[in-house]
């Protein structure tokens, strides 16, 4: 089974919906009671007791949310203000019910906003956003528009439930108008839109108790959950305690050219840490100054050219790869080209590898099947061309996987790995961390020392990806 939650469109939320109903045998009201008990949990442990907190409730099942989430927070003592902002609609059926069952509450303190120009938040309060879902079909328009905004002027934290208000499901234009939440908690899936990288979004999926087994996808999320987790670990390389160190596998890299010598160390490091039986670096002499820290690595000095070719016995190596410190030159576009031809085994490629493969694309078509590319967003733009956004740029990722049969990881805060199957496996450990100089070699490095040991690109890619998010690769 594939690792991760399924990413689901608005159509497919609501097929699980009334799934789960028929099979539970619920009424719809019941399934919000336990779907909003589920955020109400999640939020306590975000905003501290006694806060202030202001509930924005709109005119459809999403406001419904809300109204009921501000039932649950106003009897466990927080200070509450709800608005149900209708401005001229007509409240749906779900909340009309909320509305009539809540009137007597008064500690909600309801007010009913149908003007702009009448809405207006407490000084000092936390605000959740409940005006729309996943329903919208179109961009937020006129008063709704300018509400928007005059929330996002509050400066005030905000939470989201299920989608930021006036985003689309798959929508990638940042010029919408909608929330800017610092926190999403999102219903049961991830929504395509929240891993777009113009969005700018950080979410959290609540499990609902909502079914999505029946339900199929192409897509999916590898989230820092304990499930999730579990899952990932499954499928690290097994380690069996009766082994020795050719049991896990013989890692080459090649890099770390003059000035660079640094990328290639990182990766090496990493290689070795993440279980590799041995490790080796092709690199220049002067390189041996940044690996003779490592003893655990072996170095073979050569020129990264076509004078080290007889220096690499191709069969001893079940694990390649090729490229931080690499350096950019026709001698290391010759040599690259010559290693191409040389491996037969998947290879990975990354860094400099992929410079000299966007100024040379017909190498990509002698990249050996199932091999693994890494590139950050420039580098993707200089492989394949500019994308629109993160939709096009995933169709685009999936397109070239399947016809190059390779796996790209494309780096991103929500990194994706398109696979030649199709599949597009999103992850979600990515954090500010990563964002310096060496990650990238690091995960290249990873990458490859697992590789080394189960031979499966998808699974070391996936698990390289997840656990340097998560900074914990525990083989």
């Amino acid at each position: 089974m594939d690792p991760g939650l399924k990413i689901l469109t608005f159509a497919d939320n609501k097929a699980c919906d009334t799934r789960t109903l028929k099979k539970e045998k619920m009424h719809p009201h019941d399934l919000m009671d336990r779907a909003v008990f589920r955020i109400f949990q999640q939020l306590q442990t975000m905003i501290p007791e006694k806060s202030n907190i202001s509930i924005l409730c709109g005119p459809g099942d999403n406001g419904a949310d809300g109204l009921c989430l501000s039932s649950m927070l106003t009897a466990r003592g927080y200070s509450i203000g709800t608005l149900i902002i209708l401005l001229g609609k007509k409240p749906s059926p779900a909340l009309s019910f909320r509305m009539d069952l809540y009137a007597q509450q008064k500690d909600m303190n309801v007010q009913v906003v149908n003007s702009v120009e009448l809405f207006s938040l407490r000084e000092n309060t936390w605000v959740i956003d409940a005006l729309f879902g996943t329903g919208l079909t179109r961009p937020l328009q006129n008063e709704w528009e300018s509400l928007v905004n005059k929330i996002n002027d509050s400066a005030y934290k905000i939470i989201s439930i299920d989608m930021p208000s006036g985003l689309l499901g798959e929508s990638c234009d940042e010029n919408m108008p909608f929330i800017k939440s610092e926190k999403v908690l999102t219903i049961q899936s991830p929504k395509p839109a929240l891993l777009y990288p113009e969005n700018k979004i950080d979410f959290d999926v609540v499990d609902c108790g909502i079914s999505t087994k029946m339900t199929n996808t192409n897509r999916l999320y590898l989230d820092s959950g304990s499930a999730i987790s579990e899952q990932m670990k499954n499928i690290l390389p097994k380690r069996p305690r009766h082994s020795h160190k050719g049991t896990f596998g013989h890692t080459l890299l090649i890099g770390g050219n003059t000035g660079m010598h640094g990328a290639i160390s990182m990766a090496a490091r990493a290689c070795y840490e993440a279980g590799s039986g041995l490790t080796s670096v092709l690199s220049p002499d002067s390189c041996i100054t940044y690996l003779a820290a490592q003893p655990g690595i072996m170095h073979i000095p050569g020129l990264l050219d076509k004078s080290s070719l007889p220096k690499i016995n191709a069969e001893k190596f079940s694990s390649v790869a090729i490229g931080p410190g690499l350096g950019k030159n026709l001698a290391t576009t010759d040599f690259l080209g010559d290693l191409l031809d040389m491996f037969q085994i998947p290879l990975i490629l990354d860094a400099d590898a992929l410079n000299i493969l966007s100024e040379n694309t017909g190498m990509l078509a002698r990249l050996p099947e199932n091999s693994l590319i890494t590139p950050h967003p420039a580098e993707f733009k200089r492989l394949f061309g500019p994308t629109k956004n993160g939709r096009d740029k995933e169709l685009l990722a999936s397109e070239k996987s399947n016809e190059l049969d390779i796996y790209i990881l494309a780096k991103d805060t929500y990194s994706f790995l398109a696979c030649p199957d199709g599949k597009i496996f999103y992850n979600g450990t990515g954090n500010s961390g990563l964002a310096r100089g060496g990650s990238g070699d690091k995960l290249t490095g990873t990458i490859a020392g697992l590789f080394a040991q189960n031979q499966n690109m998808r699974d070391a890619a996936l698990a390289g990806m997840y656990f340097s998010g998560a900074g914990n690769v525990v083989i």
